[in-house]
């Protein structure tokens, strides 16, 4: 019975070697090169693929918006046509429009016609001023300026490089600890076989599930690997092992300082107020002007292209004054509009409030995190003391080898445990920070060096 359990072990032993060796071929063939935060951070915002077409669009936006400083013009051409059963020669225009200010505009028209023995140019054109007394001038809405997006573009690459920093870390030390407990599971079956009549069932049950375990956390690691590279543009290379150094972070977060940042920084909040404010001011227009609408025209015009016209000044000019008002009861548009207001400020505080416990969500994340790491400190403390006591233990013969590997084991996991509470600690300072519109380029750093 013995020499049975003893070839059973054997081809236990075998099995694991063998399942261990292929996990951890699979991992990485080359050593795992060492990375920092800033290292990590260099390469993402040099070699992001996701970041590189963000900085291509914004390159086209601001092109798009310098154009938009510039008169627009239209460019059409009419090759040929017939008119009454005639052939007519071909004709272009050109039509130039540019706003001069608010509620001004010009708008001017030139068209080029040739004649059927295509000799003579025969121009006529337009150029044209209105002029709305009371219309309402544009206001800057929610939307985020050129600066606001880089840095939010910024902060959402930095979060989700450190999230896969973190997520590697983590995974490592995680290997690391399971290969641990491996060894210690194949040192307790050693040692259960001095023991007579000897049972391993139970211990080679653990042993079997602890390899599986491992080579399911390689995967998971091959996985995170790969992500990482891609968020850093290094997918062919070899993977990381991110150096992650948190100091003891102790922050005091004022609510109310956080909030004034949180609200001036906010798109969704700035969208709210600008369509209260317009709101309202749609409401004042309205009152004021009961519904008139006032217009100032004038333009002049060139008309050459006509034979009819050949000795009468083709020059000719007009100006307008015209006022228009849609037959609507003004009382059912003043409930409208009172109600677009109502409507409004609503939102707004549905806003506020949304923003603010979504602000006091983070604080106390961050506060939760922070407890954490301080009761994780203890119990670090505590598996130092542990381990020193069985050293002495074990030195007086009173406890195995065994034991001590054990208990050097809870050390280990405390001791990853508390590091990974710092992380997650800083994690949520970021995230707090990223919140309130703070630029994480620049206060990254203080947290994960």
């Amino acid at each position: 019975m013995r020499i049975m359990k003893t070839k059973s072990l054997k081809g236990l032993g075998v099995l694991l070697i063998s399942i261990m060796f292929c996990a951890s071929q699979v991992v990485w063939a080359a050593e795992l090169t060492s990375i920092t935060l800033e290292e990590a951070l260099v390469l993402a915002f040099q070699q992001n693929i996701s970041h590189a077409l963000f900085l291509r669009d914004q390159e086209l936006s601001a092109k798009r918006e310098m154009l938009e400083k510039h008169p627009k013009i239209t460019a059409g051409a009419n090759l040929v046509g017939i008119t009454d059963g005639e052939l007519q020669g071909p004709m272009g225009s050109l039509t130039i429009s540019m706003p001069l200010g608010e509620n001004l505009d010009v708008k001017g028209t030139v068209t080029i016609g040739l004649d059927k023995d295509g000799v003579s140019v025969k121009p006529s054109g337009s150029l044209n001023l209105g002029y709305e007394f009371f219309g309402l001038p544009e206001k800057a809405g929610g939307e985020l300026t050129a600066e606001e997006n880089r840095q939010r573009q910024a902060n959402s690459l930095i979060l989700e490089t450190v999230e896969l920093l973190v997520q590697v870390r983590q995974q490592l030390d995680l290997r690391d600890y399971e290969e641990g407990r491996l060894k210690f599971l194949e040192a307790s079956l050693e040692a259960a076989r001095l023991t007579p009549n000897y049972d391993d069932l139970e211990l080679r049950r653990q042993l079997r599930e602890q390899a599986v375990k491992l080579a399911i956390i390689q995967e998971e690691l091959v996985q995170l690997q790969l992500n990482l590279g891609t968020m850093l543009g290094t997918a062919s290379k070899a993977g990381y092992d991110p150096v992650l150094n948190v100091e003891d972070l102790s922050l005091t977060l004022v609510e109310e300082e956080l909030r004034e940042e949180l609200f001036a920084s906010n798109s969704k909040l700035r969208q709210a107020q600008a369509n209260l404010s317009s709101a309202c001011d749609e409401l004042e227009l309205e009152r004021k002007t009961r519904g008139w609408d006032v217009q100032a025209s004038g333009g002049i015009r060139l008309n050459q292209s006509s034979p009819e016209l050949t000795g009468v000044d083709p020059w000719s000019w007009n100006v307008g004054l015209t006022a228009t008002k849609t037959l609507y009861p003004q009382n059912i548009v003043l409930e409208e509009l009172e109600l677009a207001v109502a409507q409004a400020e609503y939102a707004l505080e549905m806003q506020e409030s949304a923003l603010h416990g979504e602000l006091r969500g983070a604080i106390q994340k961050v506060k939760a995190f922070y407890e954490q790491v301080q009761l994780m400190a203890e119990y670090l403390e505590e598996a130092q003391d542990d381990l020193g006591f069985r050293h002495r233990q074990y030195e007086a013969g009173m406890v195995t080898k065994l034991q001590v590997q054990e208990t050097e084991l809870a050390l280990q996991k405390a001791t990853i445990d508390y590091a990974h509470g710092k992380i997650q600690h800083a994690q949520s300072i970021l995230s707090l920070w990223s919140l309130c519109g703070r630029d994480l380029q620049i206060v990254a750093y203080e947290v994960i060096k």
